[in-house]
């Protein structure tokens, strides 16, 4: 009975923590498109706005507009390196496992949980790879 109590308080706090970090990255991304929406109304014409676009702080600007400010390239490292440290840390958990038999079956699960993610990811940075080249988003090298 314990043990369960224990997993499921685990359970709670992780998804506690997801909770609040989604909460916290929406409001940030809310004030993000807020700012850019005061900055526009700033400008009273479209001459004005169109030479802010031109210049360097408006290249920055449109760069910033971007769906997470990411190149194609660098989410697809992202991607990767997110696979390789989920599959790291699923075989971390059956080492863990090992050293804690009496617990073990929820070490186990985890790393089942934390390797199948990954191999998720990378199977994904793939596709998205293969998918990419051939629409043309990345270059074919």
């Amino acid at each position: 009975m314990k043990e369960s109590v224990d997993f499921a308080f685990i359970a709670f706090v992780i998804a506690s923590a997801w909770i609040v970090f989604v909460f916290i990255s929406s409001m940030r991304e809310k004030r993000k498109f807020e700012l850019h929406n005061k900055l526009i109304d700033k400008f009273s014409n479209m001459n004005e706005l169109n030479n802010f676009l031109k210049s360097d702080s408006g290249s920055d600007f449109l760069k910033s507009l971007t769906i997470e400010g990411i190149a194609p390239k660098e989410k697809l490292l992202k991607s990767i390196s997110t696979g390789i440290i989920l599959g790291v840390l699923g075989i971390a958990l059956f080492f863990v496992g090992k050293i804690f038999a009496a617990e073990s079956r929820y070490f186990n699960a985890g790393a089942i949980i934390a390797i199948a993610l990954g191999l998720g990811y990378l199977i994904s940075t793939i596709v998205s790879v293969i998918l990419s080249k051939k629409w043309g988003i990345i270059d074919k090298e």
